[in-house]
């Protein structure tokens, strides 16, 4: 097992980016002049630093623990949820049931060391505007770090709940999971959504390439990457999340007369000065168009959300017949779950019980992994008679 994460590193390269123009910030508090000091204060930047940030330790927990799926393929499960045997604690959405990214919560669950390594990235991380001065850092630097910031706290923050099958509950409580006070900077409290849209967003001129930087830690959210965010990757990386997710069954649905859209973008109407016309035009300019179509985004249906946690075993395994194996080089070859052992020339990891409706799930997510990924494979093992029977 991996020794305790190390801190953050500071580096020295030279980077420079294009300057925008900031606006004031979006603030779901009451503007005052307190608050509008306690968000100014970083909407500072220097184009001219040589000053980057380093994710050396917050890249290695993402590289071990996420399944990256690659473009969606609009694949909807085939299971009818009402067989014998095919039971599960809740059932999944089929037609983004195999969609997203996904995080080994399963393993962290399992293993206090993870957890903690997880914890130590995410306070470090978090620590950092009491430490340096963010405004020293060139503009792209900034963003990268916000974005990584946010994404590692949602990530430690469903750890140390995990399991948890659906978020609605999380998102719904007063104050939400993302209007909760979780940062101190410099003696104030600062939130999730604060990061969002009251520093990022006005330093960025609130450009909707943000919304796909957030990882919200449900199936319905832009995807977690299985990689950090830097000031060299993050436009290119926000812009292939945006066509991911705009291009998917949690994104987007283009009919003949009407789209249905992610119930997600009614939480962006800050990205959109005209909603439905701006947003319309932001998904347009996005879709990759089918052979032979000609997909107009237009009379917009915010209908599609999925807010089951982007896990990979599920928290229902227990439920009805069968049994699967995992392999993962990857997991293991990282220092993590010891729960991996050797089968074959692979090193695997046995699921258990699983309902013929989570074995197509997981067998689709692995094909997913394995076209993207060529390293992971899902094996059924001889199936078991339901105890439903």
């Amino acid at each position: 097992m991996k020794n305790a994460i190390k801190p953050i590193v500071l580096a020295t390269s030279l980077i420079l980016v294009t300057a925008c123009n900031s606006t004031a910030p979006i603030n779901k508090t009451a503007t005052t002049a307190i608050n509008q000091e306690k968000f100014s204060q970083f909407h500072q930047y220097d184009e001219k630093s040589n000053i980057t940030l380093e994710y050396t330790d917050y890249g290695q927990i993402l590289n071990a623990s996420v399944i990256d799926l690659g473009m969606s393929d609009r694949y909807r499960i085939s299971q009818n949820t009402t067989k014998i045997g095919t039971r599960l604690s809740s059932n999944p959405k089929p037609s983004t049931a195999t969609e997203a990214n996904r995080f080994y919560y399963d393993s962290y669950k399992k293993n206090p060391q993870m957890k903690q390594d997880l914890q130590i990235v995410q306070e470090n991380m978090a620590d950092l505007p009491n430490k340096i001065n963010l405004s020293n850092l060139p503009k792209s630097e900034l963003l990268a770090y916000w974005l990584n910031l946010y994404n590692v706290t949602v990530l430690n923050e469903l750890v140390q709940q995990y399991p948890v099958k659906n978020l609605t509950k999380l998102l719904n409580e007063e104050p939400s999971f993302f209007d909760k006070p979780r940062f101190n900077f410099n003696g104030n409290q600062y939130s999730l959504n604060d990061i969002e849209y009251n520093i990022v967003a006005p330093l960025f001129n609130n450009d909707p390439l943000l919304i796909y930087g957030y990882y919200r830690g449900y199936i319905g959210s832009p995807n977690l990457l299985d990689h950090p965010y830097t000031a060299k990757n993050v436009f290119a990386a926000l812009t292939t999340n945006a066509v991911q997710f705009v291009n998917s069954n949690r994104g987007s649905v283009i009919g003949n007369h009407s789209t249905r859209v992610s119930s997600l973008y009614l939480e962006k109407k800050n990205y959109f000065p005209n909603f439905e016309e701006d947003l319309a035009d932001h998904l347009q300019s996005l879709v990759i168009q089918e052979p032979d179509k000609d997909q107009v985004v237009q009379n917009l249906s915010f209908s599609i959300d999925n807010y089951d946690i982007t896990d990979i075993l599920g928290t229902d395994v227990e439920y009805g017949g069968g049994n699967a194996t995992v392999a993962d080089p990857s997991i293991v070859a990282d220092g993590f779950d010891t729960n991996f052992v050797a089968y074959g020339e692979n090193l695997t990891k046995e699921v258990g019980h699983v309902s013929p409706l989570r074995r197509e799930i997981l067998q689709k997510i692995t094909q997913k992994y394995y076209e993207v990924n060529t390293r992971v494979e899902i094996k059924d093992l001889p199936a078991k008679e339901s105890e439903d029977k």
